[in-house]
């Protein structure tokens, strides 16, 4: 039973004596009194019965009863006080004339009860009233029969009633007693939970505070040690390469970090914390044995000690130590608490650990593009002067008083030229290309005229004139947009569909939507699957590679078209154009755009 709820039981039976007591004696001094003031009444032997009496409650005043009543003892002494009350007033019944009172011996009966004594001892009790009550009752009728029959039978019937009412009120007490400790169990173990739950919530602050291990970690350890009231604190990592423990530097020792780099344990060492690892199960140690063979624990001059394996996953990744409880050896509550810390604590340590490790090779991969776009555009840089050379000969030797006569000769410069520039549209590209990577690429928008600049950039694209349309919305009168940029998105974008659209027709339309200027070319080609809309701007992607070797192409135009018209504030996107083919359209923020009232 909860001391606190057999503290309150022995109280209210203490406080039920207390009050009976002070009932008997001024009971038994008021027959005294009642009986000194009729010397005729009652003889020597019934004075010398209350005597008795009264000296036996004076003897019962001066028990302690805080003792008594833990023990049977106690219930045997409230069965002879009320043994005592019974012959007192049974001398009293005597005495008197007229018919016995049945009162003063119900109430014996209830005292008994309400002092919660035993039901075999409390029927005993019940027995002395009723043969108090029926001597009382002889000596006055002189005979037990008829209306004095009667007058007995009803009172063990009235004393039966209140054994039963007793019983069912000892009934309940017990049954609410009973709820009482369990709920004081309950409470025990949510104030145990509660303990728990804040010591969690303050690790799971501790961890959401940090964005590094090294910045996590001794907040960690801090919060641990001070949910146990310990003084040292630190965790080993397993390291699978070197077959060790590591301890996690730096550790926590009376409330201060102490950098421990460098410090690690093999597996094949004696020590606590190698022995929880391999075994997987927590354990404690509160007379650490300086003269071991345990290293760590020898370094940490520790008393006592309790470690637990940290878990991911039915994995162990490492162990949770703390060490030198204040005033106090840790016990198996302390265990389970130190396993409950280490829970978030092992899923966070093992992510952050993944993260810094991820975060590592981030870096090298950033480096290593960096060093790829660095490498892209110099060897670009390089390659684009001789090639500039290279095709102002070509162009030099095109002349016609420089052409050769051999047919031959002509077509072998004119392809030679062609590829030439090919390959130059393919360097600058992979120069556009590593400047977006790099967001190295310069914007200079100006205010461009949409017909004379989309007019002319058709007219740049060989073979387009013929079949590119240009048809511009009259509510578009401007593009803010930089030149350069726009003319290559513009040019990447026939191009293809001019390649991709067979001997069609493609039509270049301007117009104003929503505060944009949309730029879009439609083609009635072949198209390109919906499900591929957002793979068509992925540098490298050849849709068709087959169709790619006969017409040529690197798979960086669409790339390229993107990554200029985000620079430029604006999106790309692709829509499958009605009846078939593809239409590609570029939104550019409109700074101006006048519209037709309507």
């Amino acid at each position: 039973m909860d001391s606190k709820n057999a503290d309150h039981l022995l109280n209210y039976r203490i406080r039920v004596v207390q009050v009976a007591l002070v009932i008997s004696l001024v009971g038994l001094i008021s027959i005294a009194v009642w009986m000194l003031g009729k010397p005729d009444v009652g003889d020597s032997a019934g004075r010398w019965v209350l005597v008795a009496c009264f000296a036996g409650v004076v003897l019962l005043a001066v028990t302690p009863w805080k003792k008594a009543l833990g023990v049977l003892a106690g219930d045997l002494l409230i069965v002879l006080w009320s043994a005592i009350v019974v012959l007192a007033l049974t001398v009293l019944e005597v005495a008197r004339v007229g018919t016995p009172s049945a009162v003063g011996y119900v109430m014996v009966v209830v005292f008994a009860g309400m002092a919660l004594v035993p039901t075999l001892l409390l029927a005993v009790v019940g027995l002395a009233a009723t043969a108090g009550y029926g001597y009382a009752l002889y000596q006055q009728t002189g005979i037990l029969d008829g209306p004095a029959a009667a007058t007995l039978i009803a009172f063990v019937a009235a004393a039966l009633v209140v054994v039963l009412l007793i019983e069912g009120v000892r009934g309940q007490l017990v049954t609410s007693r009973s709820e009482l400790v369990e709920l004081a169990e309950r409470q025990q173990v949510l104030q145990v939970k509660e303990r728990e739950l804040a010591s969690l919530y303050d690790v799971s602050a501790t961890i959401g505070a940090g964005s590094n291990l090294a910045e996590v970690l001794p907040e960690l350890i801090g919060r641990v040690v001070l949910a146990l009231d310990a003084k040292t604190g630190l965790v080993l990592l397993y390291r699978p390469r070197d077959e060790g423990l590591e301890v996690m530097s730096p550790i926590w020792v009376a409330g201060h970090t102490v950098e421990a780099e460098g410090y690690s344990l093999a597996l094949n060492e004696a020590g606590l914390a190698q022995r929880v690892f391999i075994s997987g199960e927590p354990a404690l140690d509160n007379g650490v044995d300086h003269g071991s063979a345990d290293r760590l624990l020898t370094d940490l001059g520790a008393q006592r000690i309790a470690g637990v394996p940290i878990r991911v996953e039915q994995r162990r990744i490492g162990v949770l130590l703390v060490a030198d409880k204040a005033e106090a050896d840790f016990g198996e509550d302390d265990l389970i608490t130190l396993e409950s810390l280490a829970s978030p604590a092992a899923l966070v340590l093992n992510q952050m650990a993944r993260y810094e490790e991820v975060r590592a090779t981030g870096f090298k991969m950033a480096e290593l593009a960096r060093l790829k776009t660095d490498f892209v555009s110099v060897v670009s840089h390089e390659l684009r002067t001789p090639l500039t050379s290279i095709i102002g000969s070509l162009r030099t030797l095109q002349r016609p008083e420089l052409a050769p006569e051999d047919a031959n000769a002509v077509e072998l410069i004119s392809s030679a030229a062609k590829q030439a520039n090919r390959l130059r549209k393919l360097i600058e590209d992979l120069l556009v290309v590593s400047r977006l990577d790099a967001a190295a690429l310069p914007v200079n928008p100006k205010s461009l005229a949409p017909h004379g600049f989309i007019a002319e950039v058709v007219r740049s694209i060989p073979s387009a004139p013929q079949r590119v349309k240009v048809a511009i919305d009259a509510d578009v009168t401007r593009i803010d947009a930089d030149p350069d940029h726009l003319a290559r998105v513009l040019r990447n974008l026939v191009e293809n569909a001019l390649k991709h659209s067979g001997d069609g027709n493609v039509t270049v339309h301007a117009s104003g939507v929503g505060g944009e200027v949309r730029l879009a070319v439609v083609d009635h080609g072949d198209g390109i699957p919906y499900a591929r809309r957002d793979h068509v701007f992925e540098r490298f992607t050849q849709l068709q590679p087959h169709e790619t070797r006969s017409r040529g192409g690197t798979g960086l135009g669409l790339f390229i078209v993107r990554g200029l018209a985000e620079a430029m504030g604006g999106r790309v996107w692709f829509e499958p154009t009605v009846g078939g083919g593809a239409t590609f359209i570029v939104g550019l923020p409109a700074v101006e755009v006048d519209r037709a009232a309507s």
